[in-house]
């Protein structure tokens, strides 16, 4: 059993993207971190909900390297999947949510996913393209923006933000699978790009030096996180400095007027 002075000098030399929200959340416990629909965390509650999400993982047979693919809309939960799956050194797939079930299936097949989150938007394309064949062997519904998740999957997320909220003692070497992004391409099938944790990690350092990116700031992700853009570019960077960020799954003109106005976005 390792002393906590041990663990700590353990978790002080590692560098992965789950351990960038444990980091903020020492530093800012009680600061608002997501905001989203009615849903709002401190960085406290956000680095809670995260380990409640990795244990539940772990629990259902989840373990480092695992595939574990998402399709939905911006929201609170999928922020929270991004990084309980990198918490538990599982990767993450997004998936664009305008593709069919074939292509749905296609990258589920090609990555070799053993979960699918889906928003409640997705359940049925998600089904379909299960029922097509593929190795997936959990569902889990995501809430979106405004609605709660699915009872038609395996586990619903609102059901795994209970019990155990320490953190699991999983280290990984920063060189280990982070996520597999899917390319889209006119001439053949997507291709998946494999980023390690050291790669996002210094994407998100770049994005904060070349953004001049603040602590301060008040971020607004309005663009589709399945995307390596919002994801990486905004939503990685957001955590790692510990800003407040407002989750959106509408990115139309007024609807972003209206949060830039309310949340103060800077």
């Amino acid at each position: 059993m390792q002393s906590d002075l041990e663990s700590e000098i353990q978790f002080a030399r590692q560098h992965n993207v789950g351990d960038i929200l444990r980091r903020s959340a020492m530093r800012f416990p009680d600061k608002t971190a997501i905001i989203c629909g009615q849903t709002e965390w401190t960085y406290k509650a956000f680095d809670t909900a995260c380990n409640q999400l990795a244990r539940h993982l772990l629990a259902r047979g989840i373990s480092a390297g695992d595939k574990i693919a998402v399709i939905a809309r911006n929201s609170h939960g999928f922020a929270a999947m991004r990084f309980a799956i990198a918490r538990i050194g599982a990767v993450l797939v997004p998936i664009n949510f305008m593709l069919n079930a074939n292509e749905v299936r296609y990258i589920l097949n090609s990555s070799r996913s053993k979960m699918l989150a889906l928003g409640p938007e997705f359940i049925d394309i998600g089904l379909e393209a299960i029922s097509k064949g593929t190795d997936i062997e959990i569902t889990l519904g995501l809430p979106s923006e405004h609605q709660s998740s699915s009872l038609k999957t395996d586990l619903r997320f609102e059901g795994l933000l209970t019990g155990d909220a320490t953190a699991p003692e999983i280290h990984l070497d920063d060189r280990s699978l982070a996520q597999i992004v899917y390319t889209s391409g006119t001439e053949a099938m997507p291709k998946g790009a494999m980023l390690s944790h050291s790669a996002v990690l210094w994407q998100y350092t770049s994005c904060i030096i070349d953004g001049e990116m603040t602590t301060s700031d008040v971020m607004l992700h309005a663009l589709p996180l399945y995307h390596c853009a919002q994801l990486d570019v905004f939503l990685g960077p957001a955590v790692y400095l510990g800003m407040t960020s407002t989750i959106t799954s509408e990115p139309s003109p007024d609807n972003i007027l209206a949060l830039l106005e309310k949340r103060k976005i800077s």
